[in-house]
Formats: C-alpha cells, sequence, structure tokens
C-alpha cells in the first residue's frame, strides 16, 4: 500500500445527520479522521435538521479540523441531505463514501478500499454487522444461497485478503443489494459522477442508488470481513420491522422501490421479471402486514393504505389471496 501515491486518492466522504442521541456524530467522524493510510480525506456532514445539532456535537473534537465541513438544511430525508453533501465535493475528489452518523468504520477501511482501487477496481464494498442482527450482512440470505462465499471469486494479487467479483455484479445486487451496506462502499467518482439519490423514496433510495451506480461498471472488489458496525440511531429500518407500528411504511416503501427500478433502470426481460417477482411479494406482504397490525389491534396509518392503493392499484389484487392464508393459519391454530 505504501507504494500508492496518496496525492491521487483524495476521498470526500459525505456523512448525512439527524440524530436525538448524543455522541453518536463524534464517533463516527472520529473513525473517519482515525484512518490509517494518511489518506487526504474530506468530511462532509449534512445536518438534516436534526433535533441535536451537528455543530455542537463536533465541538468536542479536540481542535478545529480543516477536513470536516459542516453543511445544514431543513430537513429533508437522507436522500436530500446525502445528495447535498455531493453537490458540495471539493474539485480533488476521486473516490466518494457515504456513512451514516450512527456508523463507524474501522481504522483500516481505507487501507482496504484504496488497495482495491490501485488495482483497477471502480466500487469497492466490505462486510458490515449491524447492532440486533445475529449474522453479518454477508450472511443475511445463507439459506437462499445468496451469501457472497469469497473463495467463489478471484483473490487479488495483494497482502489483504481482498477479492474481484467474478460474474455479473448488477444480476447479483438486483437479489441481494441489501449484502452492500451504503456505510461500507467506496466508488470511483468518475464512473458516475452525476448520481444522485432519490427523494421520493420513504425507504429503499439508497438501495435505488447502489444499483444505479452498480451499472456503471462491472469492476467490483470486495472483502469478506467486517470493517464497519453500523449502529442503532434514528433508523427508518429498524424501527419498521415486522409486527411493529411502522411495518407498513416499510412494505409500502418496497412497492414504491420495485416500481422506481422498472422505471428509472433499464433492464433486460430477465432482469425485469425478477424485479416484477418482488414487486408482486412486497403487493402480497403489504396485506399481510395489514392483517397482523390490525389483528393485535396496532395503529394503521389508513393514508398511507390509501395511497399506496391509489399509487399502485394492482395491489388489489393481492388483497383476498392474503386474507385467505390469514384466515387459514388461524383454522389451523385453533384446530391445534
Amino acid at each position: 500500500m505504501e507504494t500508492i501515491e496518496r496525492a491521487a486518492l483524495a476521498i470526500s466522504v459525505v456523512i448525512p445527520y439527524y440524530q436525538r442521541e448524543s455522541g453518536l456524530l463524534k464517533r463516527c467522524v472520529e473513525s473517519v479522521l482515525a484512518q490509517r493510510g494518511n489518506f487526504p480525506v474530506q468530511v462532509i456532514v449534512v445536518d438534516d435538521g436534526s433535533p441535536l445539532s451537528a455543530m455542537e456535537e463536533l465541538a468536542g473534537l479536540d481542535g478545529y479540523d480543516p477536513r470536516v465541513t459542516v453543511i445544514c438544511q431543513a430537513n429533508a430525508g437522507p436522500g436530500a441531505a446525502r445528495n447535498n453533501g455531493l453537490d458540495h465535493l471539493p474539485s480533488s475528489t476521486r473516490y466518494v463514501a457515504f456513512l451514516d452518523s450512527d456508523d463507524y468504520w474501522k481504522d483500516d477501511f481505507l487501507l482496504h478500499a484504496m488497495e482495491a482501487m490501485s488495482e483497477g477496481h471502480d466500487l469497492f464494498f466490505a462486510n458490515s454487522y449491524r447492532v440486533g442482527f445475529e449474522d453479518s450482512r454477508f450472511d443475511w440470505h445463507a439459506k437462499d444461497g445468496l451469501n457472497l462465499v469469497a473463495n467463489e471469486h478471484q483473490r487479488l494479487p495483494t497482502d489483504r485478503a481482498l477479492y474481484r467479483f467474478v460474474g455479473n455484479f448488477f444480476d447479483y445486487a438486483l437479489v441481494r443489494s441489501n449484502i452492500i451496506s451504503t456505510s461500507a462502499l467506496v466508488y470511483r467518482l468518475a464512473v458516475a459522477p452525476e448520481l444522485r439519490f432519490s427523494t421520493t423514496l420513504f425507504n429503499g433510495q439508497d438501495r435505488l442508488f447502489k444499483l444505479a451506480l452498480c451499472q456503471h461498471t462491472d469492476r467490483v472488489a470486495f472483502y469478506p470481513e467486517i470493517l464497519v458496525e453500523e449502529g442503532s440511531g434514528v433508523n427508518i429500518y429498524d424501527n419498521s420491522r415486522w409486527g411493529a407500528d411502522r411495518s407498513i411504511i416499510l412494505v409500502s416503501n418496497y412497492i414504491r422501490l420495485s416500481k422506481a427500478i422498472m422505471l428509472e433502470i433499464v433492464l433486460t426481460p430477465q432482469q425485469q421479471r425478477v424485479i416484477e417477482k418482488k414487486l408482486d411479494q412486497s403487493r402480497s406482504d403489504f396485506f399481510a402486514t395489514l392483517i397482523h397490525l390490525l389483528g393485535r389491534r396496532k395503529p394503521v396509518g389508513w393514508r398511507l393504505i390509501l395511497s399506496t392503493v391509489k399509487d399502485d392499484p394492482r395491489v388489489l389484487k393481492a388483497l383476498f389471496p392474503s386474507l385467505f392464508r390469514a384466515l387459514d393459519a388461524r383454522l389451523k391454530q385453533v384446530r391445534s
């Protein structure tokens, strides 16, 4: 790694910030500034109308650090915050990374990323672990055969155990985009300088961005060990999982996400079928979630229900099958 010309490795790290817990942002930013390798790094924190001020949170850093810039905006969501950061990248930026404000990097994350880039790759990602999950991201779908097995890919000629993805990575990402944490990727800015996040998706704008990015290059490298820790601050996904009061929001946005993918990304007929299958599953999950919440007398946002049906009338086709499955499950429970 010492042979790499660091002056050519200017890296900008965009951090969207909206938190209610003190200390998370400071830890996040410090993990970037503490990276081994002495790379020229610029940290761009975008305060998205956070209840806790980014400026106040970062006041605890030792002295003023010129590598950190804070941009403040009215609350507009993480997609808009990341876009604001992308719009303010320094002209010297060669590589871009994102880091959620409750996540942090291990101190050799950039060493691995930049070594992968020095081998001619445009996109690098590492394994990560999220608080509250038993498995790492690489292992979430092991039962489906979709986990990433390092020895099935090409080992790079470096001291670190880096791998070049073998095969069509975009096809893989279509069915396994959640293997890449937005906080665990670095990409070469030149491959997609105008790419931005959707500001209309409540949840899923990061997946849409990653899929669009993967269409710009097939030179992808990864590191199978955990280099990123994902926290549990203000997190839309973790507050919307199955059975939670807001789970219907998540499923509704999966419907919108699939439709956005088909609308905004050029797909082959086979790739189109993959997304259509995901869309049909989300439609079925939408009413299954609604029935589940109603059965447990959980609050339901009827305005969201109506807007989802209005935006996607075909979702109604899943209503009666979902009711039938729910009744069947209930009868089996009574009989047992």
